[in-house]
């Protein structure tokens, strides 16, 4: 049984290992986390969720340096659930809160940007991308992005918008 996903979500494309990033104060405030980002039929989604992938994986998620729609093998709709409930810190997005969508290029590297209203009806953002390389000490964070063509994802969002 689905806690915090409706019985009629279903998961339309996920990538592993994208790194969200809270923009503006509340950035400040907030590290970076590495988790899981899915598009429901009903929300965007973050779960700060480690999962391991091999090269050939990667390829297949990021090659040509393109985000990739697809679904994670062995990563279901009762998985996602059970990380939400798990991770208190997951972002649920209602598509129907979201104001725009972009890729966004800062620094030399394109992020996803995903611009919402919250509940307080309060402007949030929130960017996505992937990390070439991590520092684990002493907290897991980002050092440099990756440049990916985040064309695909920006479409298949705003066709559900």
């Amino acid at each position: 049984m689905k806690v915090n996903l409706e019985e009629d979500e279903n998961i339309i494309a996920s990538l592993p290992k994208i790194w969200g990033i809270a923009l503006g104060l509340s950035g400040f405030f907030h590290k970076s986390k590495e988790g899981v980002l899915a598009l429901t039929n009903k929300n965007l989604i973050f779960v700060p969720h480690y999962l391991y992938i091999t090269p050939k994986e990667q390829q297949r998620y990021f090659g040509d340096d393109k985000a990739r729609v697809g679904k994670l093998a062995n990563y279901s709709e009762v998985d996602l659930d059970e990380d939400i409930s798990k991770n208190s810190k997951s972002w649920l997005i209602p598509l129907n809160s979201i104001v725009s969508v972009e890729s966004v290029t800062s620094r030399k590297v394109n992020f996803l940007r995903v611009t919402f209203k919250d509940e307080k009806n309060k402007e949030k953002k929130y960017e996505f991308a992937i990390t070439k390389s991590v520092i684990n000490y002493p907290q897991r964070q980002p050092l440099m992005y990756y440049s990916l063509d985040w064309t695909e994802w920006v479409n298949l969002i705003r066709s559900y918008l």
